[in-house]
């Protein structure tokens, strides 16, 4: 039997989780259904961090300002978001996934990869009728939509979960390629930076077809390793496990491309707010705490800078991380701008361990 893997992806993740929030607090719409997007509200400094359908058919989308978005929709409502809150909305999907699959690696906070390996495709059958059962066992228990992709490795099952959303299983089989991967514009493959687009369009490639008539050596002369991996993307390859080494890492990480070029650091600090959040409770429960802090940066040069510091005292909180990542972040920046930032804590240890400051 072929290897078969899924990749399943929170729909609209904090905007998803924050709609929950609300209706448990017994607001009565479901802000999924209305124009409404997740975001600080502040003077000039606000950004929408996520968005409903309703908004985004506006062409309200992250990370517009709010204050922008209120022009073109005066009635906007904002959810101020809960980063506890969505951990705790994580976990709930995450163990469900768990206990189902022995294959399983965590991808970002909200999604993940599983294997539907030999012996369950012989006990349980159709991966596409399990896949929907999966989907509508999250929606029920969670009360939150997943899109599932299928396909026998990593690369494939992730482009086939951002196919059409929300609510939706897609396949890309080995004989699939042709008609759904091909087509697309080369900006949808992924590991296609922004950076990476317009050096591939010189070399006249506007889908994923044209990368795929390239020679692989001619791809890797001109954009390294990158270009190799891309050619192999584009033909379905990939070769990496489903696996499961989150309690062996010694660190972990989050980062997040900009979407548009920026030089405001404010909105830059929203990512590291975010990512704070994110690294923090996502080990408060395993007890543990760090003392190497790495923020990352990569400008629209395609030049990437990291800057590192060993912490005298271990932290385990999200706001000595975030107030210690902005004061490596300002050290770092030269004040061009960037289209990606990324935050590392690592030389992970028990909280137990932790020594506090004689004051």
């Amino acid at each position: 039997m072929p290897r078969i893997v899924f990749h399943i992806d929170v729909n609209s993740a904090f905007l998803s989780w924050s709609a929950k929030q609300v209706l448990e607090l017994g607001y009565k719409v479901d802000i999924r259904d209305i124009v409404c997007v997740v975001g600080v509200e502040e003077i000039r400094k606000g950004f929408c961090i996520a968005c409903s359908i309703p908004a985004k058919k506006l062409w309200i989308k992250a990370p517009m300002r709010i204050s922008d978005a209120r022009k073109i929709y005066p009635g906007l409502k904002v959810a101020p978001p809960d980063y506890e809150y969505y951990k705790k909305c994580s976990d709930e999907m995450m163990d469900i996934l768990k206990k189902k699959f022995e294959l399983f690696q965590q991808y970002s906070i909200d999604e993940c990869f599983v294997e539907y390996t030999e012996e369950m495709q012989e006990t349980y059958g159709d991966p596409v009728k399990v896949a929907n059962e999966i989907r509508e066992y999250i929606k029920k228990k969670c009360w939150f939509t997943v899109n599932i992709g299928i396909w026998n490795n990593k690369f494939l099952a992730k482009m086939a979960s951002d196919f059409k959303k929300p609510d939706k299983v897609h396949t890309l089989f080995i004989d699939e390629i042709e008609t759904k991967l091909w087509p697309l514009p080369i900006k949808d493959l992924f590991g296609c930076w922004r950076e990476t687009e317009p050096k591939l369009k010189k070399l006249w490639v506007q889908t994923i077809w044209d990368l795929a008539k390239l020679d692989k050596a001619v791809l890797k002369a001109r954009l390294w390793n990158q270009g190799a991996m891309l050619s192999d993307f584009s033909h379905g390859i990939d070769n990496s496990k489903v696996e499961n080494n989150y309690n062996d890492r010694k660190c972990i990480w989050a980062s997040s491309i900009t979407k548009v070029d920026t030089k405001d650091s404010n909105f830059i600090y929203s990512f590291y707010e975010g990512f704070a959040a994110e690294l923090a409770i996502a080990l408060k429960d395993r007890n543990l705490a760090w003392d190497r802090v790495t923020v990352h940066v990569r400008y629209t040069d395609f030049s990437y800078k990291s800057h590192q510091r060993k912490l005298n005292n271990p932290i385990n909180t999200p706001e000595e991380l975030y107030n210690y990542a902005i004061e490596l972040f300002n050290e770092l920046w030269n004040k061009q701008e960037v289209n990606l930032v990324g935050l590392t804590i690592s030389w992970l240890q028990d909280a137990k361990f932790k020594q506090n400051g004689l004051f």
